[in-house]
């Protein structure tokens, strides 16, 4: 499993693999409610629309997909993107029209559904692929991380993400950041990457608040991170097959999720009070 990703409402969950997209009934049986079955490798990011009517999905075959899918019912591909390289992450704008994209080539695709038009930019040419996106809440931000640890954070002007200034540009891994995420209240900022640690900075003036290594031995990569509603508490996903919930203001870790015999590269959080 590559990616996986609630609906809105809770009610779903999707989950990207190899060749396919698997989405289950969140309170329901283990087989997958729908399965779509329209890539020829790895699919890396995927997530809901609002409603829930369709998905989109990226994968490593560097083709995106817009799913209109019903629970039991037929599948249909409405949009088709083409890239040059592999996918590595998606977001849907609020607007619901635009999805953003990076790619293992450096670039930023935003791809308008609307014409079904793109523009890209390559932000950091010698960075190396782009591997994770975030938006802010508030949706005047656009943050990215890459290979070489670089984490760059746009100001977005308007209802669409096309033309983004950058605001900001800093190393905050010696190695690969895999991902970033925006806090729910969008005053902070965490990344995790291949060097064991998490991040968290304002993003008013973008300092380091937290710099946390997360296993014992600091050894294994964190993959993924998520915030609670509150942003007082973040939950980490580590190559030691360990999820930790880590109280930020303490630095103590309340709640460690154990089970998994390998590596956690992907996970979905989703808070309750956010719902």
């Amino acid at each position: 499993v590559n990616a996986l990703a609630f609906s809105r409402d809770g009610l779903y969950l999707a989950a990207g693999g190899y060749g396919r997209v698997r989405v289950y009934d969140a309170h329901g049986a283990a087989t997958p409610a729908v399965v779509v079955s329209e890539f020829t490798k790895n699919v890396n990011t995927l997530g809901f629309n609002d409603t829930g009517s369709w998905m989109f999905a990226g994968s490593e075959d560097r083709v995106a997909k817009i799913i209109d899918w019903r629970e039991g019912g037929n599948l249909w591909i409405t949009r088709v993107y083409q890239t040059s390289s592999s996918i590595n992450s998606m977001l849907l704008h609020r607007n619901q029209h635009e999805i953003i994209m990076s790619t293992s080539n450096g670039e930023i695709i935003f791809w308008d559904l609307r014409n079904n038009a793109a523009n890209s930019i390559f932000p950091d040419p010698e960075g190396g692929p782009i591997h994770s996106l975030s938006i802010d809440p508030d949706v005047t931000s656009l943050a990215s991380v890459n290979s070489s640890g670089q984490l760059i954070v746009w100001s977005l002007n308007g209802n669409s993400v096309w033309k983004p200034l950058e605001r900001h540009r800093c190393r905050v891994h010696p190695t690969y950041a895999l991902k970033v995420q925006f806090s729910p209240d969008s005053t902070l900022l965490a990344t995790c990457g291949a060097d064991g640690k998490f991040k968290i900075l304002k993003t008013a003036d973008f300092s380091v608040v937290t710099c946390q290594k997360v296993s014992p031995s600091g050894l294994h990569w964190v993959w993924d991170c998520a915030f609670s509603a509150d942003s007082r508490f973040l939950l980490t996903a580590t190559s030691d097959g360990t999820a930790r919930l880590w109280n930020l203001e303490t630095g103590e870790v309340p709640v460690e999720y154990k089970g998994h015999q390998r590596a956690i590269t992907c996970m979905a959080f989703r808070d309750q009070s956010l719902s």
